[in-house]
């Protein structure tokens, strides 16, 4: 039994891959490319294609070869199997999503510019959420965080920032502009799509007040409440922290509430994508 759920898993995420990563080929041939919109190494493999005239799949191919064989000799198997199957599948679906042929000579180029951000960006988050990665600029971001040894996050402004001013210098600057909206735009869709829209609130709250305060969250709200006992860092006196989690929709009224109880109380919010366990 184990094995089976194992088995079907591992198909659904298959499944995903392919999905996601059909969408992003289709944001990008359909809805980016005919506005000269690039990012990534898909886009540069379009920079390659109008400047030097070389099959944007076959360009990808290519790189993709050559930086698997990289991360392999610098990051190891286990860093680089993850990206052999986006790798190998992600060149021939954006071959074939490019003949794709859709009349949308009539829908403003904005609008298409952002549909195609949201598109790929759900693609890409569907493609990471069940753990693969279509390769090329994933991989070699991993690859420049180890050699300049910074966070990947400093990779991916590297990476996307050299291959943008690549794309001004081919195709001018609305290609810059537009490109950085449409990194913003799929960053963004990819964080959402990975970890959920929050629709609940964390509340940790001290307050003199805690006994009005617990009542009014477990009697008028019915919510249930943890009391943490902490000691303050300058003061050294214990305090006691009220934790509470609560639907998003009540998030005005929770903090009126307590704000009306105790206008010298301390508020921590946070979101909350998940809750697991008893309430």
């Amino acid at each position: 039994m184990f094995k089976k759920k194992i088995g079907k898993k591992t198909i659904l995420d298959f499944a995903f891959l392919i999905l996601g990563a059909t969408l992003t080929t289709i944001a990008y041939n359909v809805f980016l490319f005919p506005y000269k919109t690039i990012s990534g190494f898909t886009g540069l493999a379009f920079i390659a294609n109008n400047v030097l005239g070389i099959n944007t799949s076959l360009f990808l191919a290519i790189s993709y070869a050559l930086i698997l064989i990289l991360s392999f000799i610098i990051l190891g198997w286990d860093s680089t199997k993850k990206s052999i199957i986006g790798s190998i599948l992600y060149p021939i679906l954006l071959e074939l999503t490019s003949y794709i042929n859709l009349d949308l000579s009539e829908v403003d180029s904005t609008i298409m510019i952002l549909c195609g951000a949201l598109v790929g960006g759900f693609g890409s988050g569907l493609v990471y959420k069940v753990g693969y990665s279509t390769g090329g600029s994933d991989v070699a971001n991993q690859l420049l965080s180890k050699l300049i040894k910074r966070p990947i996050g400093t990779s991916m402004l590297i990476t996307n920032g050299v291959i943008i001013f690549l794309g001004f210098l081919a195709f001018g600057l609305p290609t810059v502009i537009y490109s950085i909206i449409v990194v913003w735009i799929m960053s963004y869709v990819i964080d959402k799509v990975m970890i959920g829209i929050s629709n609940s609130k964390t509340f940790r709250i001290i307050t003199e007040n805690e006994t009005e305060v617990k009542k009014f969250l477990l009697s008028q709200l019915s919510h249930g409440v943890t009391v943490i006992e902490g000691r303050g860092g300058y003061t050294g006196n214990v305090v006691k922290m009220i934790m509470c989690v609560i639907p998003t929709r009540e998030y005005i009224t929770v903090k009126e509430e307590i704000l009306a109880i105790d206008p010298r109380a301390l508020i921590l919010v946070s979101d909350v994508y998940e809750v697991l366990g008893n309430k």
